[in-house]
């Protein structure tokens, strides 16, 4: 698929008549103004349309994220940054930010913000809920988190920075379930953080307390399913326990449904635990 401009259709001999006619007829697809597509333009040909549309746009917020990869799924809006002066109305599937920016990127061949600073745009562009996955699915995983934190510092009058910082501080990067990174978020949320994934000898644990010797498990359904993971897990648990491990284990639907009584609980038995051990 091509996505072609007017000037570029007059330079290759079509007068206006003939692409008009192109038009009516359906070889040519009309993206914004001065802008075709030789087919129906999907997301990506929409991000070429809007670069053409207007040489001085930089793809940023979720577009740029999807395009660095950050986002699995294609954003419903094509966001571009331009020019304060920037003066353009824009269709309904178009959101322009107007701001300077200090410098752009090439990914898939068209210009787009940094990968760290994609981090600052979305804080002003997810819900809550959204922003909390995309930094505990993307930070020190994809981008390091130092660099974000240096973006922010060379960005800190920007909004969305405190968002960031907020992010940075609770995320729970490398949770493997949806479950395991609420209940990981939610003991954070409550100053309580705990190592996610930590290893005991061939072993990992979904949340650990290495000073309480506590284990939390976040069992999904396929735990009681599947008589191999479920012999397996049993043989795990008692090592653990031997080695004076004391293992927490909810299901997935009991740490959804009560996360706040699932916290209270491990936070109560994780004191208790370092305290003992203490003593």
């Amino acid at each position: 698929m091509d996505v072609i401009t007017r000037k570029q259709l007059l330079d290759r001999g079509l007068d206006s008549s003939a692409i008009t006619r192109a038009i009516r007829s359906g070889k040519l697809h009309r993206i914004l103004p001065s802008v075709y597509s030789t087919e129906e333009p999907e997301y990506l040909e929409r991000c070429i349309a809007v670069t053409l549309w207007k040489p001085d746009a930089v793809l940023s917020h979720t577009t740029a994220a999807w395009l660095w990869g950050l986002l699995d799924e294609e954003p419903h809006l094509v966001e571009a940054t331009v020019p304060a002066s920037t003066q353009a109305r824009s269709p309904s599937w178009i959101r322009l930010h107007r701001r300077a920016l200090a410098s752009t990127d090439l990914c898939e061949g068209l210009p787009v913000v940094s990968i760290e600073q994609c981090f600052i745009d979305v804080a002003t562009a997810l819900p809550l809920p959204q922003l909390e996955a995309f930094f505990d699915a993307a930070v020190s995983t994809k981008v390091p988190w130092k660099s974000i934190a240096l973006q922010c510092e060379n960005m800190k009058r920007m909004h969305g920075i405190p968002a960031v910082r907020k992010q940075l501080r609770t995320c729970c990067p490398g949770t493997l379930s949806e479950p395991e990174r609420v209940v990981a978020r939610a003991l954070s949320a409550r100053d309580f953080p705990l190592e996610l994934n930590g290893r005991v000898g061939k072993y990992y644990g979904d949340l650990m307390c290495r000073r309480g010797r506590v284990i939390v498990e976040i069992d999904g359904r396929e735990f009681h399913t599947e008589p191999e993971v479920f012999n397996n897990d049993r043989r795990r648990q008692n090592v653990l326990i031997l080695d004076d491990w004391l293992v927490l284990r909810y299901s997935a639907a009991t740490a959804m449904a009560h996360l706040d009584e699932v916290v209270d609980e491990i936070i109560t038995v994780v004191r208790k635990r370092r305290r003992s051990r203490r003593t």
